[in-house]
């Protein structure tokens, strides 16, 4: 089972919104998903509770338990993938789903602030030695803005960056409000595409003997 953790330090940089669409992505790619909401403030726990399908499961920061025992058993039990979303902050439960990750994943936005802001989880990834990249996450919708395309080449030399900036587009918000992922509200939309590709770029880089090439693109 592959675990992917969305990880830092910051609040705000849509970790909940990419979790949930990546995995209903993921689910729509023949994978059997779980999230595990870690943050006591429960964004992806309040998605489930608005959902009619039953599929991802999701479990909420009480019900994840140790989190080791806890992905053993989604494991054993046939799932796939599990998807964390952890708390904006440096906190023992950020710390557990970095080290049990199979990729890490760190959003951010397209400012200086949120670039500043990720040193300290780009830091502690290294340290422990983890598998990572940063998602440049609700960026202005055409992919060649001089802002993305500038963030792009500050964050590329500090680690390896998807070539897949998702954009902020509305369609993620009316998603979660409807409990879905973009793939379901808007299967044809720009929104459903960035995020299949993120997950197709997330799926080779945990493919065995992956080597890192931050300009390659993942197809």
């Amino acid at each position: 089972m592959h675990v992917i953790s969305f990880v830092t330090q910051k609040g705000g940089t849509g970790k909940s919104s990419l979790s949930v669409s990546l995995a209903v992505a993921a689910e729509v790619a023949g994978e059997r998903v779980c999230i595990l909401d870690l943050d006591p403030q429960g964004t992806t726990a309040s998605w489930y509770a608005t959902r009619t399908a039953d599929t991802p499961a999701v479990l909420d920061h009480n019900q994840a338990g140790a989190l080791p025992e806890t992905l053993a058993r989604l494991q054993a039990a046939g799932f796939t993938l599990a998807v964390i979303d952890t708390p904006g902050i440096d906190s023992h439960a950020t710390r557990g789903a970095m080290r049990a990750a199979s990729l890490c994943l760190i959003p951010v936005r397209p400012s200086e602030a949120d670039v500043k802001a990720t040193m300290p989880t780009i830091r502690a990834l290294e340290g422990m030695s983890q598998p990572y990249a940063l998602v440049i996450n609700q960026a202005a919708a055409n992919r060649q803005t001089r802002l993305t395309a500038a963030v792009t080449m500050r964050l590329a030399s500090e680690g390896p960056v998807l070539p897949v900036p998702v954009a902020a587009r509305i369609d993620h918000q009316y998603a979660y409000a409807l409990g879905l992922g973009v793939h379901e509200y808007a299967p044809d939309g720009k929104a459903a595409a960035e995020i299949a590709e993120l997950s197709q770029c997330c799926k080779k880089r945990m493919e065995p003997g992956h080597v890192v090439e931050q300009t390659k693109r993942c197809a």
